[in-house]
């Protein structure tokens, strides 16, 4: 895989975790981030460091149809000897609804080498459409950006997931919808920088091309509590293999560990 392209895919990943269409998976009425939330992210190419990642929860500037949005923001960068063949300085950013979280607005800047690349894309849900700077597409009832889905599936009600159970959604990047089906492989518990988690493990299926090789292998762990930090994602590549984990965090909403006093959030294994 190109550098310049790990970013935004590795982003992909941990989106890729959840499902927008899971039967039995409504959106919990308050969210389980807050303004303020920081989540950093070391990603590693084999044995060797390759890029440094955050995620961050703002209140925004912006209003979109008199509604004060969340804004969420993206950004990542390749560290150590990467930056010294390839510097890549990339941030993407949404704007997505207090209620629904949906977005109505992308942003993303793209700085690699000497390439630069700004672009948008506007989501008119009402009439199913985006609109990017690549042009207009049609989009489904719940279709997110690469950003806004991770936090909308953080957001799910898991308490009826079932172990084996398969489940599907879609997101839109650049000119594409992409359609993406996991396994609840159940809960584990792994070890951390912060210590044991338990963690919701699932298995996204990967298509064999540019990227992946046949019977490529991912696996994604994301905390078992109120937060649903994604804490770890591992895939298999063409040549090697890919990791990211979570390597801090700031202004979580609910201590690590802690459950909804509904048990809304608990898988059952």
């Amino acid at each position: 895989m190109k550098a310049k392209h790990l970013i935004i895919f590795l982003l992909t990943l941990f989106a890729s975790s959840f499902s927008l269409k899971a039967q039995n998976a409504n959106i919990l009425i308050v969210p389980p981030f807050q303004i303020g939330e920081e989540l950093t992210y070391r990603f590693r190419y084999g044995i060797f460091n390759c890029a440094e990642g955050t995620m961050r929860v703002e209140e925004s500037p912006k209003e979109f149809n008199h509604i004060k949005p969340y804004r969420l923001i993206a950004k990542g960068e390749t560290v150590s000897a990467v930056a010294l063949i390839t510097k890549v300085r990339n941030r993407y950013d949404s704007y997505v609804s207090p209620t629904t979280l949906k977005p109505f607005l992308f942003t993303e800047s793209v700085r690699e080498g000497t390439y630069k690349r700004d672009g948008y894309a506007s989501f008119d849900h009402k009439n199913k459409v985006v609109n990017s700077t690549k042009g207009s597409f049609p989009i489904g009832d719940n279709t997110l950006d690469v950003l806004s889905v991770l936090y909308y599936a953080r957001s799910l009600d898991f308490a009826n997931i079932k172990k084996g159970g398969t489940i599907k959604f879609d997101f839109f990047l650049d000119d594409h919808t992409y359609p993406i089906a996991i396994t609840y492989l159940g809960n584990e518990t792994i070890k951390t920088p912060f210590g044991k988690i338990s963690c919701m493990k699932f298995s996204p299926t990967v298509v064999e091309g540019r990227v992946f090789r046949k019977n490529s292998k991912m696996y994604l762990w994301v905390t078992n509590d109120a937060n649903r930090v994604p804490v770890r994602a591992e895939v298999e590549i063409l040549i090697g293999s890919l990791r990211l984990d979570l390597t801090n965090y700031k202004n979580l909403k609910y201590p690590v560990g802690s459950n909804v006093s509904d048990g809304n959030q608990r898988a059952s294994n």
